[in-house]
């Protein structure tokens, strides 16, 4: 069963993202450097990891990422149900996952157990 892993919102302004968050939730966010674009985790000490995507050319949107067992059986299995495959399984560092939206166009984020 998949479960809630992390949760991450994207924005094309990630610095702006990252006060107004830090702002409005005291939240205390750390930026870092992955291969050539700014991300923030965000520590809450609770819960599901956080972070803010800075993502210039993209759009705004929130990703919830759900862990599962099976990460290319569970992409097959959405793409069967009329799921589109954004990014397809990929290794990333030590982190497996995939990203997919669901037939309305939200998107959901996988990645391995």
């Amino acid at each position: 069963m998949a479960k809630p892993k992390h949760i991450e919102i994207a924005g094309i302004d990630g610095g702006a993202l990252r006060d107004f968050y830090s702002s409005v939730f005291g939240w205390r966010i750390e930026k870092r450097d992955l291969a050539g674009f700014d991300y923030y985790d965000i520590a809450t000490g609770e819960g599901p990891t956080l972070g803010i995507r800075h993502e210039p050319e993209g759009k705004a949107e929130l990703v919830v990422y759900f862990e599962v067992d099976d990460l290319e059986e569970t992409v097959e299995r959405a793409e069967s149900e009329g799921a589109l495959v954004r990014i397809p399984p990929m290794e990333y560092g030590d982190l497996r996952f995939a990203l997919i939206e669901d037939p309305e166009g939200n998107a959901i984020g996988l990645t391995a157990a």
